[in-house]
């Protein structure tokens, strides 16, 4: 009877532990792509990483956010699965020294007051000397832990078409 017991805890904590698992393919997906992992965040459900762009000439960072929304009981999981969104930003670094580039800067944020982005669509803002492409997927957690190389190698597809997105909104602002 225990053995039953005990072996029902396990199968909660691990599909309570789907998001952290995540995380890590997420940071073994990076490092692969040669985007090294800096800073990490964690909440309950929510957890933030920052990846360096060593080898990437036009990005700084690169920030992602997993927020577990669903799938953390047996009922939830089974009923409607276990959802999370994953929100990727990139960010370029700019020195500022020309008038017109606050300008440009000011005209997309006036732009972004007014635009509000569907699931998948990037937002683009500007902090100092900094521009961030921002966009957020809901994604099935389930399709990526616990497949092996083939999640891996799905995360890593998802990551790269994400970042090649940013990247092409960011490339105008690049300095």
């Amino acid at each position: 009877m225990f053995n039953i017991l005990a072996q029902f805890n396990h199968k909660a904590e691990i599909r309570e532990s789907k998001d952290e698992i995540l995380i890590g393919e997420i940071v073994r997906s990076m490092a692969r792509e040669g985007y090294p992992s800096v800073a990490f965040r964690a909440h309950s459900d929510r957890q933030m990483v920052r990846f360096k762009a060593i080898q990437d000439p036009m990005l700084h960072s690169i920030y992602i956010i997993l927020d577990r929304k669903s799938g953390t009981g047996a009922l939830s999981a089974a009923l409607i699965g276990s959802k999370a969104t994953l929100r990727v930003t990139a960010e370029i670094r700019n020195r500022i020294t020309d008038p017109d580039d606050l300008i440009e800067m000011y005209k997309t944020d006036l732009a972004n007051l007014f635009k509000i982005p569907m699931m998948g669509g990037i937002k683009l803002n500007h902090e100092l000397d900094s521009v961030f492409a921002t966009t957020t997927k809901v994604i099935e957690i389930d399709d990526y832990v616990f497949k092996g190389e083939a999640g891996v190698k799905k995360m890593t597809d998802l990551l790269n078409r994400t970042v090649g997105a940013l990247k092409e909104k960011l490339a105008p602002y690049k300095r």
